[in-house]
């Protein structure tokens, strides 16, 4: 069993009073509004998002905790006296900051969330919008794509943070700055919960280690919530599965109209599955969870705002993508485009199905194409299909607490993720089963495979946004992806570079080297092979086909 199992039996024990999905009746009239600039002088581009809704999915918590918010704040920065939440030094990871708010007081960067005080504190950590908010640069202009591809360094912000935690405890003066700045009169107590926390934080990234750099733009997201679940939750060390099958974050826009989820195609979408996904999210992003424990003797206690959870999905079900913004990046050749629709329909459309944004409620079913058919790097879907683990704790346990398949003692890990999920859940039963209410939407049935090794063909609509491409960021462009995989580029830079309209996606021209990673197909995981399709048009045909895939 996989995660298509707990995305939709899983959580049907959850919502066994909800059979009715959530009215669908959004406005998508001002999807075609010419692109604006807010204060910080970013362009946002119309997504069928009022300003009041990119506030609700920048800004709202699914339990993330990176730090208490008001060291975050307080905090400088490892090897100066500069704030930690400095612009320029948030910026550096590839974070976006949007100008301060009255939700975003204090200007912490886009997808960073905030939440309600919990165990002494509010917590600061990272949202949706963390991880699915990509940014275009292109002559100076600065174009957000909200729901796209982040290019965040993931492990250079882990470390960053935990440095600026250490320098603290380790710098008596570094250490009363601190503690000036939260307003407290002594550094004792204050640096014994500083230790214990910055100590999790280094437990966790132990869990985590691994000789793959993410870089910008990329994370193991599963190999990470197996590590937090198998690991950390319950305790068991030998389960630690080395996290080195990093993948892009994928694009939020049409997601949720999807019957397939995940760059494995392995979570179906189909009722309230949504929440369950949420939270794993939440567990896997500085979760935590002690399960031993419940509020109310049923599940397990957890960091997870599950009263949040319902809002989050919606504002995502809601997004659609970003069109081409002829004032910015040039007018697209309708005629050429016309010539590339025939193409596309002949060589695209059986796998990358058309989606229409101005269908609020359009269903959309997603292609899952074997390894061996599609031919990019089998690491991400072989790991997840390889991963066991002991069951510890969990043990002899129903899946779903009250139904479904007993827990063996070596389980697939992804079967104890699904029992975390649904424990970080029942533990708030009635918030879970509103929040499941509020999170569904029709969408079609998806068949359960027990070994998905597939990658997910899903509609191409604001590909010209989510460069690189590939599961795992392996292909710069998409002029690139229609060359044979020997001839694609081998070495490029991923992060703060210009965008190149001509071959749609990244250039080679680097606006910052401090802010990109080099990506090298050469290494684990990291292979640009496969996806032949298209390959062998003529030149004049790929030309017509980039040129109706801006279109899209």
């Amino acid at each position: 069993m996989t995660t298509t199992t707990w995305g939709s039996r899983c959580v049907g024990a959850l919502a066994l009073a909800v059979c009715m999905t959530a009215c669908d009746n959004h406005d998508t009239s001002h999807n075609n509004a010419a692109p604006s600039t807010n204060a910080a002088g970013l362009t946002l581009l119309a997504q069928n998002w009022s300003d009041e809704d990119r506030q609700v999915a920048w800004f709202t918590s699914f339990g993330s905790r990176l730090m208490p918010y008001a060291w975050f704040l307080a905090l400088e920065q490892a090897d100066n006296r500069q704030p930690f939440n400095q612009a320029a030094h948030m910026e550096s990871f590839g974070f976006t900051m949007p100008g301060a708010s009255d939700v975003n007081p204090d200007n912490v960067a886009i997808g960073l969330t905030r939440t309600p005080k919990r165990d002494g504190h509010e917590w600061i950590g990272l949202g949706c919008s963390g991880c699915h908010s990509g940014q275009v640069n292109y002559q100076g202009t600065r174009i957000h794509i909200d729901g796209g591809a982040a290019l965040i360094d993931f492990q250079g912000f882990e470390q960053a943070a935990i440095d600026a935690l250490s320098a603290t405890l380790d710098d008596t003066e570094k250490l009363q700055r601190f503690t000036d700045n939260l307003g407290l009169s002594s550094t004792d107590q204050l640096a014994a919960e500083l230790t214990r926390w910055t100590d999790s934080l280094l437990a966790r990234q132990a869990i985590n280690r691994t000789e793959s750099d993410y870089g910008y733009g990329r994370l193991d997201a599963f190999g990470q919530i197996f590590n937090a679940v198998a690991v950390e939750f319950l305790g068991i060390e030998e389960n630690r599965r080395n996290p080195n099958a990093p993948v892009s974050y994928p694009v939020l826009w049409d997601a949720s109209h999807l019957d397939l989820v995940q760059w494995n195609a392995s979570a179906p979408n189909a009722g309230p599955g949504p929440i369950v996904q949420n939270a794993t999210t939440a567990l896997a992003v500085f979760g935590h969870m002690d399960i031993k424990n419940s509020g109310n003797g049923f599940g397990f206690t957890s960091n997870v705002e599950v009263g949040n959870l319902g809002a989050i999905q919606d504002a995502w079900y809601q997004l659609t993508a970003p069109q081409w913004p002829e004032s910015i990046l040039g007018t697209i050749d309708q005629t050429l485009a016309t010539q590339g629709r025939t193409i596309y329909a002949e060589n695209c459309l059986a796998c990358h199905a058309l989606s229409d944004r101005n269908d609020s409620k359009r269903r959309i079913k997603a292609t899952a194409v074997a390894l061996d058919v599609v031919g990019t790097d089998p690491a991400m879907a072989e790991n997840f299909v390889h991963s066991t683990a002991k069951a510890g704790a969990f043990a002899g346990k129903k899946l779903m607490f009250i139904a479904g398949p007993v827990i063996e003692e070596e389980s697939p890990t992804i079967l104890l993720v699904a029992h975390a999920a649904m424990g970080a859940l029942l533990d708030k039963p009635l918030s879970a089963l509103w929040q499941g209410f509020l999170s569904m939407h029709s969408v079609a049935d998806a068949p359960v495979d027990p070994q998905p090794l597939y990658y997910k063909a899903r509609p191409l609509s604001g590909i010209w946004a989510s460069a690189p491409y590939l599961h795992n960021g392996s292909v710069m462009s998409l002029a690139d992806m229609l060359n044979p995989p020997e001839q694609r580029t081998r070495e490029f830079s991923v992060g703060k570079v210009e965008f190149d309209p001509i071959n749609v996606g990244l250039s080679t021209q680097v606006l910052d080297p401090n802010q990109v990673s080099v990506f090298n197909t050469e290494l684990y995981g990291n292979s640009n092979a496969g996806h032949r399709f298209g390959t062998a048009l003529a030149s004049a045909d790929k030309r017509a086909l980039l040129e109706y895939l801006k279109t899209l």
